[in-house]
C-alpha cells in the first residue's frame, strides 16, 4: 500500500516536473507578439537589470527564467549595451540572440519647432523614415490619435514634439508617431498645466502654436502671448496672419506673405473673421513658447507688428498706427 502510494506520488511529481519544465521550454522557445519597443542597455548593465526591464516593456514573460537562460548558456558576459527595437513575434531566444549581436542602427533626424502635420510627414518621408501619405493619415485617424495623446481631439497637431530624434531601421511610422507624441508630454510634464484657468491644456497648446508662429526671438514670447490673451479676456478678434497663413497651407496655397484679400478666407482657422482661439493647434511649439503661455508678461498691450525680425507693441488701435507709420516713413 504505502509502495503503491509512493509510486503514484512520484508519478504526479514526474508529470508537474514535466509540465513546468514544458512551460518554462514553450516561454523560452515559443515567439510571442511584441509591439515595437525601443529599450536602451546601459553600459556594463547587469543581467538581472536587463532582464527586468525587459520584463517591464513586455519583450519576454519572466525575468527569473531569461537570467537563468543566460546563465546555463554561459552568454551573460556578451549581452552587448545599446538601444534596441524589440518588434514582432519573438521567443525569449530571440530577444538574447538579438542582444548578443549588439547594437542596431539608429538614424537621427531633427523636428524643427513650427511645423505642421502635413510639413512633419514630408520631412520625415524626404529622410526615408516612411512614407508621407501614411504619416499624414494616421497624423488624422482620430482612434490612433487618442490612442497616443489620450485626448478627443481631431489630429496629432500641436503634438509631434520638436526634437532631434534617433529611430532604428524598420521602425513603422506608428511608432514615430507614437514616440513624438510620448515626448511631448515627457517634455511638458513639469510645466504644471493649470485647468480651469483661462485656457484649457488642448487651448494653451492652441495659443502655444499661434505665439510660435507669430515670435522670431526668444524673449518676446511671454509678451506676444499676453497680447493674444488680453484679447481673449477683452472678446476681441485674435487677428493673428499665422493663422490664416495655416488656412491657406490646408488649401494648398504657400505664402511669404499674408495679403489683405488673405484675411478674407471663409474658415474656423481665420481668426480676423472668427472669435477666439482655432479648432486646433496650427503648428507643433517649442517647450518654451508652451511655457510662455502658461506665463505670459504683465502687460496691457493689444496690438503688434513685425519689424526687422522683431516685434514693437502698443496699448491702443491709434499707437499702433503711429507707430506704423512712423516706421514707414
Amino acid at each position: 500500500m504505502k509502495k503503491e502510494l509512493l509510486r503514484q506520488l512520484l508519478l504526479i511529481f514526474g508529470i508537474v516536473t514535466l509540465m513546468i519544465v514544458g512551460y518554462n521550454i514553450n516561454l523560452i522557445y515559443l515567439p510571442t507578439p511584441v509591439d515595437e519597443v525601443l529599450l536602451t542597455i546601459e553600459q556594463g548593465e547587469s543581467a538581472h537589470s536587463i532582464a527586468s526591464k525587459l520584463l517591464n516593456r513586455g519583450v519576454i514573460q519572466s525575468d527569473l527564467l531569461f537570467y537563468a537562460y543566460v546563465r546555463l548558456r554561459g552568454v551573460q558576459g556578451s549581452l552587448d549595451y545599446g538601444t534596441y527595437l524589440f518588434d514582432g513575434n519573438l521567443s525569449m531566444a530571440n530577444v538574447v540572440e538579438t542582444i548578443q549581436r549588439g547594437k542596431v542602427k539608429l538614424n537621427r533626424i531633427t523636428i524643427p519647432e513650427g511645423l505642421t502635420i502635413a510639413k512633419t510627414s514630408r520631412l520625415l518621408a524626404k529622410k526615408h523614415f516612411g512614407q508621407f501619405t501614411t504619416f499624414y493619415t494616421l497624423a488624422y485617424d482620430t482612434t490612433f490619435v487618442r490612442l497616443c495623446t489620450g485626448l478627443d481631439v481631431p489630429s496629432l497637431e500641436g503634438f509631434l514634439f520638436p526634437e532631434t530624434y534617433f529611430f532604428p531601421d524598420g521602425a513603422s511610422e506608428e511608432f514615430i508617431l507614437k514616440h513624438m507624441t510620448r515626448e511631448f508630454f515627457i517634455q511638458t510634464a513639469p510645466l504644471n498645466f493649470k485647468p480651469g484657468q483661462i485656457l484649457s491644456f488642448y487651448e494653451t497648446i492652441t495659443l502655444a502654436s499661434i505665439v510660435e508662429r507669430e515670435a522670431r526671438v526668444e524673449e518676446e514670447k511671454p509678451i506676444i502671448a499676453s497680447v493674444y490673451l488680453n484679447r481673449i479676456e477683452d472678446d476681441q478678434l485674435l487677428q493673428a496672419c499665422p493663422t490664416v497663413a495655416y488656412t491657406l497651407e490646408q488649401m494648398g496655397k504657400s505664402r511669404t506673405e499674408i495679403y489683405y484679400r488673405d484675411l478674407k478666407v471663409d474658415s474656423p482657422y481665420n481668426t480676423y473673421k472668427y472669435p477666439g482661439l482655432p479648432p486646433t493647434p496650427i503648428c507643433s511649439p517649442a517647450k518654451s513658447t508652451i511655457a510662455a503661455v502658461l506665463h505670459p508678461a504683465k502687460t496691457d498691450y493689444f496690438f503688434f507688428f513685425a519689424n526687422n525680425g522683431r516685434h514693437i507693441f502698443s496699448q491702443t488701435y491709434d499707437q499702433h498706427l503711429a507707430k506704423q507709420r512712423s516706421i514707414n516713413h
